[in-house]
């Protein structure tokens, strides 16, 4: 489960379940059948978790957002029912699982798996994240937990660390129990958790994440959007210190899984441009009323001011701010950073990738008070600081 440490508004009802079923663990031992994820009991099992959570949860039914999940979901799944990726835990053989994607009506930032490919994601989740791509990222992971077998094999370690065997109590699951069944009940309802909570542990899910990372490789989906997703829930625990995640215990900590992707990203010879699957701020072009009553235009990205542009001859300031915009706005997409940023021979022009960004002219040096060296290095410098901001933001 890829919900980052930010689970938080539900944890009540979450706690209640892990009190109820602290007995039903017990039921579990020498319960599954030894390959259990490679035969159908996997899918019937999944498929009567899934009809739990569907009488216990309400749906969002927007038909924008259902498409926009399922296209995203289907891609990835399509990779998932065909690609084999190495297991560092469960097993990587491919099942060719119908997967499906469902909204909860949920404002908590979460989102989960049940064995065989049924796949939630709550309407908090579509919310916070910035872009297609890293809600891809989260999708993905959940079908790793599914396309890995997650579940089965956490289920057959229990089995082997427990005494007591209680094969009636899968038995029933498997035969569609009917609500007087309490052991199996509680078996079904441990597996919802196990889901919800992400009690797979921290192997799992380092597992998902790179697994996911080639999953997304396979598809339209740009993997960074999986990195910049964990950065940001990296940031946001880091911002709230004071929240005891207490039962999220054995959930890895979002900045160690940030690492472990980016790690994974690299490796494929990916840029890191965070910039086309986040909402970064944009380049703008603002004008601006002088006391003479002229008006000029001036080159902004966010909150910071790059340069005002005079007119120069026929050609008019807001033309100039346009092309100026326009340029600066592709070397960002193409993910100019910080370590970009240079001065042209004697210091009268900015470099910016390696090539001419801006030559002021005597006009802008003029309008700013300036000298043209003077302006050049101002500008170098608002870039720097829109750099840096940007830095700061993702942390």
């Amino acid at each position: 489960m890829l919900k980052g440490n930010l689970m938080i508004a539900g944890r009540i009802s979450v706690v209640r379940w892990k009190y109820i079923l602290i007995a039903a663990l017990l039921c579990l031992a020498m319960a599954m059948p030894l390959h259990a994820e490679e035969a159908e009991d996997e899918v019937k099992i999944g498929n009567n978790a899934a009809t739990q959570v569907d009488k216990e949860s309400k749906f969002i039914t927007d038909p924008v957002l259902v498409q926009r999940v399922q296209a995203i979901g289907k891609a990835v799944a399509d990779v998932a029912n065909t690609k084999e990726v190495p297991a560092a835990y469960g097993s990587s053989k491919v099942a060719k699982f119908n997967y499906s994607f469902k909204i909860l009506d949920d404002k908590e930032i979460n989102a989960f798996s049940l064995p065989g490919g049924h796949v939630y994601i709550n309407k908090g989740l579509l919310d916070y994240v910035q872009s297609d791509d890293e809600l891809a990222g989260v999708m993905a992971h959940e079908v790793a937990h599914a396309a890995h077998h997650h579940a089965m094999h956490l289920i057959k370690t229990q089995q082997q660390q427990m005494l007591g065997v209680g094969v009636a109590v899968l038995a029933s699951i498997l035969a569609g129990a009917k609500g007087g069944d309490m052991a199996g009940i509680a078996y079904m309802a441990n597996l919802i958790n196990i889901a919800k909570m992400s009690d797979y542990g921290k192997e799992a899910e380092f597992d998902a994440d790179r697994t996911a990372v080639a999953f997304m490789a396979g598809t339209k989906y740009n993997p960074v959007g999986m990195l910049t997703f964990m950065e940001r829930l990296a940031r946001d625990e880091i911002r709230k210190p004071e929240v005891n995640y207490g039962i999220f215990a054995n959930h890895p900590p979002s900045r160690l899984r940030a690492s472990a992707i980016l790690k994974e990203v690299k490796a494929l010879g990916l840029p890191i441009n965070r910039r086309l699957v986040t909402k970064y701020v944009k380049v703008e072009v603002k004008s601006v009323k002088l006391e003479s009553g002229e008006s000029l235009s001036e080159v902004w990205v966010g909150d910071t001011k790059i340069v005002r542009l005079a007119d120069i001859g026929k050609t008019k300031s807001l033309d100039r701010a346009d092309e100026l915009a326009d340029r600066l706005g592709d070397l960002l997409d193409a993910g100019a950073g910080m370590k970009d940023v240079r001065m042209g021979p004697g210091g009268t022009s900015v470099i910016l990738m390696g090539t001419t960004f801006y030559t002021p002219t005597a006009d802008d040096a003029a309008l700013a008070g300036q000298s043209i060296s003077k302006l050049a290095d101002s500008v170098a410098k608002a870039l720097q600081m829109v750099f840096h901001k940007e830095k700061i933001q993702s942390l």
